[in-house]
Parts: C-alpha cells; sequence; structure tokens
C-alpha cells in the first residue's frame, strides 16, 4: 500500500500555492497533457517559511516519488525539477498516465473519449457546456462523440489551475453552473479558478470539465 501522501498535500505544510507574480516562474499551477497520456505538472507557490530550502524540499518530493513508484512501477512518477527564486518555488513532475497523476496526487484526472467517460459513469448529461464564443451546448447535441476527447478533472478549494490539452479546446463546464471560474485561456489551455472557501467540514474537491479534439 502506498505511504506518501502526495505531493499536493506535501506541498501544503510548506508552500502558498496561491499565483505568484514573478516575472521567470508562471503565475498558476498547470497540468499539461500529452497526446501519449503522458502528464506534465507543475505547482508554482511561495515559501511560507523562510527557513525551507530548496535541497530539503526536493529530497521530501523524491521520498514521495520513490514511494508511489515502489508501488506502482518504476517511471511512473518522475521528479523532473525543484527551482526556487526569491521566495517563489516551481516543482515539476512528470505521470506516465492520468492514472498515476490522480493516484499520486489523490487527484481525479480522467482523459477519453465522451463516450469512454460516460461507460465509465460519469454523468456528462448533467453538465452544462459553453463553447469559446459562449453559445452553450449540451452533450447530445454534440457531433461525432465517439472521436471527441474530455479531461475531467479536480480542483480543492482555494486552488488555481492552468489545465493544456493536445489538441483544440471546444467546450468546457459552464462557471455557473458550477460555482467555479472555469474560461478559455487560449485555443488549447483552460484556466480553472475554484475559489470555494474550505469550512470547518472541509469543501470536496470539485470537476471542470474540458472537451477538444
Amino acid at each position: 500500500m502506498r505511504r506518501g501522501k502526495g505531493i499536493l498535500i506535501l506541498l501544503t505544510a510548506v508552500l502558498g500555492l496561491a499565483g505568484c507574480g514573478q516575472a521567470k516562474t508562471p503565475e498558476v499551477s498547470s497540468v499539461s497533457i500529452e497526446k501519449d497520456g503522458t502528464v506534465t505538472h507543475q505547482i508554482v507557490g511561495q515559501f511560507e517559511q523562510n527557513y525551507y530550502e530548496t535541497d530539503g524540499l526536493t529530497a521530501l518530493a523524491e521520498e514521495r516519488v520513490e514511494e508511489y513508484c515502489a508501488d506502482y512501477g518504476e517511471g511512473c512518477v518522475i521528479l523532473e525539477s525543484v527551482e526556487k527564486e526569491e521566495s517563489t518555488v516551481q516543482v515539476t513532475l512528470k505521470y506516465a498516465a492520468p492514472e498515476d497523476y490522480a493516484g499520486f496526487n489523490h487527484r481525479e484526472l480522467y482523459l477519453g473519449t465522451l463516450e469512454e467517460a460516460q461507460e465509465q459513469g460519469y454523468t456528462l448529461e448533467k453538465v452544462a457546456f459553453v463553447s469559446a464564443k459562449g453559445e452553450p451546448m449540451e452533450l447530445g447535441y454534440i457531433e461525432e462523440p465517439e472521436s471527441k476527447k474530455i479531461i475531467i478533472i479536480a480542483t480543492k478549494p482555494g486552488e488555481e489551475l492552468l489545465v493544456t490539452a493536445y489538441g483544440k479546446v471546444l467546450y468546457i463546464n459552464q462557471s455557473a453552473d458550477s460555482d467555479i471560474d472555469v474560461s478559455f485561456e487560449d485555443k488549447k489551455s483552460v484556466r480553472i479558478d475554484n475559489p470555494v472557501q474550505e469550512d470547518s467540514n472541509g469543501a470536496q474537491a470539485a470537476l471542470s470539465y474540458i472537451i477538444f479534439e
């Protein structure tokens, strides 16, 4: 059984994961999915305590990666880099598949066709979609659903995330339908801002939906 609790949980104790304004680093954390299924995850944040050093953070991250790979196979997760500039840190990890991102971070990430997603039990017919032009779209009116891909990804309260697909993004779930700000960043990228404040009971992670081709 896996002993590590995931890099995001690890970093919560060390970093403030809000977007930062450093010129040489990305503003927010990001997830990029390639056609072969590999996932690159860049976590961007700020040191909450100035006594944390990059070497210590690297060692903690390496330990979690080793624990996961010992259980699920060598190369499932790779720690590519830990970079620090003043109070800002960027941790880059690469996952062999969306399932490894999900398992390592205890965070849902699904990639497949619309038909496959429905077969897996996702109730997409209840999701209100919108195009890049702001036009509403119902699942039943999307042409050739067997060829359209979908990314389903979870974010936690207070999290900002930039998600990049390997194709053109066609539709995203409407923000008004989920209380999460989901917006088109460019042709292949979507920005998610989960503003929900965690209460004493602990707010649950929420799903966002990205259809692309």
